[in-house]
């Protein structure tokens, strides 16, 4: 028979026990109810990233009308895997267009339009539905034009 060690309950020890393990229970279940909701890596709960692969088209209108005015037709295909997201992007003949590397957060897209030699070409934008708006900076080629822009920049809404 075992001695038991004064001022130590077994029976409270147990029961603390339960209660813990019901009370972790409850929490998992909890966390688990919304579909919708991922957890992070830090452990905060977030929009699961919306699904944008596939073809888009709509417009693309310049933010410097002296490089390229008025609106103009613009496309996109984008591959999806995860939250990583690639393609291409193309717009008028004097906007930017090349090959699109970045990620998708929730309804959120940021990235880069990725030219050989060019710097700039920042990307981001939302998702909203079967809509897509993006801000594309302008293009460079320091090497070759200095800081001169080679392709504008602008606004793009796109819709599937």
């Amino acid at each position: 028979m075992q001695a038991q060690r004064k001022g130590h309950h077994p029976t409270r020890f147990v029961a603390s026990l339960s209660l813990a393990f019901a009370a972790a229970l409850a929490a998992a279940t909890i966390s688990c109810q919304d579909s919708k909701m991922t957890t992070s890596p830090n452990g905060t709960a977030s929009p699961a990233s919306a699904q944008v692969a596939g073809t888009w088209s709509g417009s693309f209108q310049a933010y410097d009308s002296s490089r390229c005015a008025g609106s103009a037709p613009a496309t996109a295909s984008f591959q999806q895997v995860g939250t990583t997201l690639t393609g291409t992007i193309k717009t008028s003949d004097c906007g930017v267009a090349g090959a699109f590397r970045g990620a998708v957060d929730g309804n959120t897209i940021m990235g880069w339009i990725d030219m050989t030699g060019c710097t700039g070409g920042g990307v981001s934008g939302s998702i909203d539905g079967s809509r897509i708006t993006l801000s594309i900076a302008d293009l460079t080629k320091p090497l070759v034009t200095g800081d001169q822009v080679v392709m504008a920049g602008g606004s793009v809404s796109l819709h599937r």
